[in-house]
């Protein structure tokens, strides 16, 4: 037991923390499962997911079945469901853990099972305290448990968390079903399934992206874990001294840590006997099922002692034709890893550019810049062969300086509907820029006044400006200053117009019928200056939302909607846009019912018979439609005459109408008829039929 205990504490160490699962209420006993294919065979490993289901699964066992679901690649007609094992699925005794005592983590398993106590704080023992250190002995069982289950193969078998399936054939798939054989009490019980077959076998992939960063005699190896998360939970770094003899760093496998530490990379560390040597390293992932995968790509390098050389600006000079010299000093100190110096500058507000002068002689301990700003920060570098650099602190040089920065261009701005002004303008490139200030009028040519405040350094502001005044306009210009507070001259005048808040006044409608071609609607425009557009809307009667139909920027007054459907009451409003997008209160609404009387054809085959003797004329004619009532008959006799209604034939079941009609007189008489429908509407006039008498 002894043993046993040693073995957690260091695994404590090794694992890098307290190992303690939080407490948490646990409504269902639930699991995970993992499946792997290799040579011919199938892997499962699964897991209990808190400490519940653990101890009541280790008292009471796992199930576990399998489905054929696909047999030759095709799906089987009634899968049946078979139990792999006659029995729950439990942890071994404690003898046959003992077999294989000689792995550490079946030790560290055995002894969370089956060992007396996992205490955490015997020494209190308060009710209330024993009640939190039996909760956290728990946890703390759980937790050991399934770490060494994920370290060892072994383990996990042991603990009953693992199997292998050897009945299985190629072209077929599989459902694995595991879950507690737990009586269901107050919870309910979660099945874990994995769907597979040996057509899903992969090769486990190399770790990638491994790079070894080598210092005074040390490597840091590290390696990209974010890709293989899913598929490695260990890793073992080895190293060789000849490229093809590798060992392990480590004792113990690396634990993958990305779940409890989310960075893309792991870091391992490694000591070096000697600077100068040639190291090679390389990373091999081992998934949960304990295969190891392909190594990794072989780093090499050397350990390299430390590089101290920390250079100092001491003093400088300004020559008459402003010129900069630098003096510069080094500790005293071994100078052998020294190779060369280099300078750097940073002027106004750029960072530090590619060094201005390279690879200086290490014997050298001055530099002249003969191009500076007026306002410079210099850096010198040393340098050993190795590519590692120590800079030294910035030190700054300013020269005298009478000329002003550009003027500013490109200003351009707006104005919110709160009178908030936005300015941007095109930003300064000289080197020794500090800022700007905006300056501002309701008056092109006079008044401008600084706004107050600092200046700013970005080029863009924000001004606020009131709008209940009598003024439509607002004016701004910028000047730049540097650091010297030298001004340029004004930008051009940026003139904002300010928003309008007062809409215009709402259109009226003048005129609304029925036209051959649709509704006709007319209106009076709005009498507001600023207007540029007028929108009719239209709705149906009955409906709830208006639609845009027609938009009127100039021209007529007035729309022809041709898209009224036959019968059908409409509802048209119009509203007024100025300028500023200000819409008017919508026009009063009017209303039209679409009488089209195209839906209802004339009656196109009117004939007629005159009987001399009997002074008789007949006039018939044929018209079909299902809703028609009656027929209007008109007619006049003589030139100039008005059309007159002559009689209202009814309706005829056979669809052929016939009027016979007395003349007298020798003047011609002409006839048309009009077909009457059930819904009051009439249909287009006939052409009309002329009888000379």
């Amino acid at each position: 037991m002894i043993r046993m205990k040693y073995y957690i504490v260091l695994l404590l160490v090794l694992y890098g923390g307290e190992l303690t699962v939080s407490a948490q209420e646990v409504d269902a006993l639930s699991l995970a499962i993992q499946g792997k294919v290799h040579e011919g065979q199938v892997y499962l490993r699964w897991a209990p997911k808190d400490p519940l289901t653990w101890r009541y699964a280790n008292q009471n066992g796992y199930w576990l079945e399998k489905v054929k679901i696909l047999a030759g690649g095709e799906f089987v007609d009634d899968p049946q469901t078979t139990r792999l094992l006659q029995y729950p699925l439990k942890p071994e005794t404690l003898d046959q853990w003992e077999v294989f005592s000689d792995d550490d983590y079946v030790l560290v398993g055995a002894q969370a099972i089956f060992g007396e106590s996992f205490d955490v704080d015997p020494g209190n023992t308060s009710d209330i305290t024993t009640i939190i250190n039996a909760s956290r002995e728990l946890e703390n069982r759980f937790s050991f448990a399934l770490y060494a289950a994920d370290m060892s193969p072994k383990a996990a078998e042991l603990s009953g968390l693992f199997y292998v399936d050897e009945e299985v054939s190629i072209g077929d798939k599989y459902l694995y079903r595991v879950y507690p054989n737990v009586p269901m009490g107050g919870y309910a019980v979660d099945t874990a399934t994995v769907f597979i077959g040996l057509a899903d076998e992969r090769p486990l992939p190399k770790p990638m992206e491994v790079t070894v960063e080598f210092a005074d005699q040390v490597a840091m190896i590290s390696w990209n874990a974010r890709i293989h998360e899913h598929t490695y939970t260990t890793y073992w770094v080895e190293r060789s001294a000849d490229g093809r003899h590798f060992e392990s760093i480590t004792k113990v496998p690396i634990v993958s840590t990305f779940h409890k530490n989310p960075s893309e990379r792991i870091f391992k560390g490694d000591s070096l006997a000697t600077n100068g040597t040639t190291y090679y390293y390389r990373v091999i992932g081992v998934d949960a099922f304990g295969f190891k995968g392909p190594p990794s790509d072989v780093m090499d390098g050397t350990g390299l002692p430390a590089f101290r050389v920390a250079p100092t600006i001491a003093s400088h000079e300004i020559s008459d034709d402003q010129q900069v010299t630098l003096f510069w000093r080094v500790p005293e100190m071994d100078l052998s890893l020294l190779n060369t110096f280099s300078i750097s500058r940073k002027s106004g507000r750029t960072g530090f550019t590619a060094p201005i002068a390279a690879e200086l002689s290490k014997q050298t301990r001055q530099f002249t810049d003969s191009l500076p700003n007026s306002s410079n920060y210099y850096t010198v570098s040393a340098h050993d062969a190795h590519g590692r650099k120590i800079g030294s602190f910035p030190y700054m040089v300013q020269l005298e300086d009478s000329i002003p920065p550009a003027m500013p261009l490109g200003l351009k701005g707006k104005v919110s509907e709160k009178g908030i002004v936005s300015l941007t303008w095109e930003e300064n490139t000289e080197e020794d820029m500090r800022g700007y200030k905006v300056y501002k009028s309701n008056y092109a040519n006079d008044g401008f006044i600084e706004l107050p405040g600092e200046m700013t350094e970005q080029a863009m502001l924000q001004d606020s400006i009131a709008l209940n005044n009598l003024t439509e306009t607002i004016y701004y210009r910028v000047k730049a200053f540097d650091i010297r507070m030298n001004p340029s001259g004004f930008s051009e005048i940026l003139e904002l117009k300010k928003p309008d808040l007062i809409p215009p006044v709402a259109p009226v409608f003048t005129n609304i019928k029925n036209d051959s071609l649709g509704i006709l609607v007319q209106w009076e425009q709005s009498p507001s200056e600023d207007v540029e557009m007028h929108l009719l809307y239209r709705k149906g009667i009955e409906e709830l939302d208006w639609s845009l139909v027609y938009t009127q920027e100039k021209g007529l007054t007035f729309y022809l909607d041709k898209q009224a459907a036959h019968n059908m009451r409409y509802a048209y409003t119009l509203i007024a846009v100025d300028d500023d997008g200000l819409e008017s209160v919508p026009a009063k609404p009017i209303t039209m019912r679409r009488k089209s009387s195209q839906l209802y054809p004339p009656v196109s085959n009117l004939v007629y018979k005159k009987n001399i003797d009997t002074k008789e004329i007949t006039i018939s004619w044929t018209y079909d439609h299902d809703e028609a009532v009656a027929c209007r008959v008109y007619k006049r006799q003589g030139e100039g005459t008005q059309w007159q209604l002559y009689k209202v034939v009814k309706e005829n079941a056979q669809a052929n109408y016939e009027l016979v009609d007395r003349y007298s007189g020798d003047q011609a008489i002409q006839y048309r008829v009009q077909v009457e429908f059930v819904s009051g509407e009439k249909s287009q006039m006939s052409q009309e039929v002329r009888i000379e008498l």
